[in-house]
């Protein structure tokens, strides 16, 4: 697990991973002065803004668990995004934790835009040679 949310978050923007059920990959949304890491917004900041395809991409991250509070965080930041930068485009947010909760799992069948996504950490190894 990461120690921090931000090395989370910052990991992602980087790696912007291709969601399940989705053909484009990510993009981190950007403007002519900000990126979509730590998007401000009138609500809160947005962990990170993505597009894809020309719709948007609101990802919330959560360290451990993420609990059903999480919805309603994840919810105002779309609805901020659909009033201010969509237009007509659609807008979906992911919910990324470690873990996600058994209360915030029935969430979703009741918000199609909304999905939860749990991460796992893996490392891979390569023999390093002196000279090449």
């Amino acid at each position: 697990m990461f120690a921090l949310e931000a090395h989370l978050r910052d990991y992602l923007a980087k790696k912007l991973p291709r969601l399940p059920g989705h053909d484009v990959p990510l993009s981190l949304y950007r403007t002519d002065n900000r990126d979509g890491v730590e998007f401000q917004t009138d609500v809160g900041p947005i962990d990170i803004l993505a597009t894809s395809g020309g719709d948007f991409y609101v990802l919330e991250l959560k360290l451990g668990r993420g609990a059903d509070a999480a919805m309603g965080q994840i919810l105002r930041y779309m609805g901020w995004v659909k009033d201010h930068l969509a237009g007509g485009a659609n807008v979906y947010g992911v919910i990324v934790a470690s873990d996600i909760g058994q209360k915030l799992k029935y969430a979703p069948s009741q918000v199609p835009n909304v999905s939860l996504m749990e991460y796992d950490l893996t490392v891979s190894l390569r023999s390093v040679r002196l000279g090449g």
